[in-house]
């Protein structure tokens, strides 16, 4: 499908909501992070059931194929995704927040080079040339000395190595979700999305011994669940599936640069973590970098 300019905004919300859904996952960290996932989706289910009947029409028309296609998304950028970047950000001893979002620059080399072997989509030199400029900018972002700083320990190398995989995961799952928004609507896909997560997670964390007593969620952490699983879960899904049936899955992924980006800033704000002028000008580089791409003509990409 064609894509619209402004549906790219869609998507660049979204990738703001996830932003704030991290500093608000942080403080989660004395529950086991598969288990988070399951909880935050069960909410989701709860929140969204009565709106399920409506699209069971869509979910019958659907091949053995693309339930295999659904299984798939729902089980690496769904739960082990979300699982991996929930992990790495329960190291918060170990590693910054900005650190491991803007981790997440790696997302855009696996979604474009699937969305070119699988989706066909076009590369052409004027997106490559963006492309290099993003990563370049969010790259010295993350690391304003030029070379990665979290290779001092152990822990700070699990978590890195946590975010990046889900940075491949999620990457993998936007070419998937494009795959079945050809097949059904936008929100069809984030519920059922939601309710494949829940028994994946229940499995991870029972098999892990990551199961966690509900007596022991305070009150807060039931909040700041129930928050996650309204805001950067049903609401920020469905403004992203929006945006991405009518966005070319290479484009997308740039748009989401919002997202560390973002975390930069937020980790400035509310966590003392300081950014250097080095780091502000990388910013404004990839923050034009961006807005360049989301509003050129599709036709000019």
């Amino acid at each position: 499908m064609a894509r619209k300019k402004h549906y790219v905004f869609f998507i660049i919300a979204a990738a703001f909501i996830w932003t704030i859904d991290g500093l608000f996952r942080r403080s989660l960290y004395t529950i086991p992070p598969s288990f988070i996932v399951f909880l935050e989706n069960v909410i989701r289910i709860l929140i969204i059931f009565p709106l399920i009947p409506r699209f069971l029409p869509e979910y019958k028309k659907l091949s053995k194929r693309d339930w295999i296609i659904l299984i798939i998304l729902g089980v690496t950028s769904g739960a082990l995704a979300t699982t991996m970047y929930t992990a790495a950000l329960a190291q918060i001893q170990s590693i910054s927040y900005s650190v491991v979002a803007l981790l997440q620059q790696t997302q855009p080399i696996f979604t474009i080079i699937l969305a070119y072997l699988i989706l066909k989509e076009k590369i052409t030199r004027r997106f490559s040339l963006f492309a290099i400029i993003a990563l370049t900018a969010s790259y010295f972002l993350a690391f304003p000395n030029f070379t990665p700083t979290f290779f001092s320990n152990q822990a700070e190398i699990i978590a890195a190595a946590l975010a990046v995989g889900a940075a491949f995961f999620w990457g993998t799952g936007t070419i998937l979700s494009k795959l079945i928004l050809k097949k059904i609507s936008y929100a069809a896909t984030a519920i059922i999305r939601f309710i494949i997560v829940v028994p994946v997670t229940f499995l991870f964390s029972l098999f892990s011994n990551q199961t966690y007593p509900l007596s022991n969620i305070t009150s807060t952490q039931w909040f700041t669940l129930a928050g996650l699983a309204l805001f950067s879960g049903v609401v920020s899904f469905i403004i992203y599936y929006k945006g991405l049936q009518h966005t070319e899955a290479k484009i997308s992924t740039i748009a989401e640069f919002t997202w560390p980006l973002s975390a930069a800033f937020m980790g400035f704000l509310f966590l003392g973590e300081r950014l250097s002028s080095f780091q502000i000008l990388a910013g404004v580089v990839l923050l034009v970098d961006i807005l360049i791409l989301s509003l050129t003509s599709p036709e000019k990409v």
